[in-house]
């Protein structure tokens, strides 16, 4: 799955810092741990107090479109 992701560290003094991008993963955990990876190596945040990561769109078509009222 291909997802747009927006990671934000948050810090007790100062303003946040939001990284944003696009990743490609099997599963929605590896999809935000890649996200979170990327975010940390673009903006090296240092004493964040907390850390904030949003897969914001599926830009991948599901496989499978099931119509509502269909059991899974």
């Amino acid at each position: 799955m291909k997802v747009k992701y927006s990671v934000t560290f948050e810090f007790p003094v100062r303003p946040p810092l939001t990284h944003t991008g696009i990743v490609t993963a099997g599963r929605e955990h590896v999809c935000a741990a890649r996200a979170i990876k990327e975010a940390r190596v673009a903006l090296r945040p240092v004493n964040w107090s907390s850390l904030v990561c949003v897969l914001l769109e599926r830009l991948d078509a599901p496989k499978e479109d099931i119509s509502e009222g269909e059991a899974i």
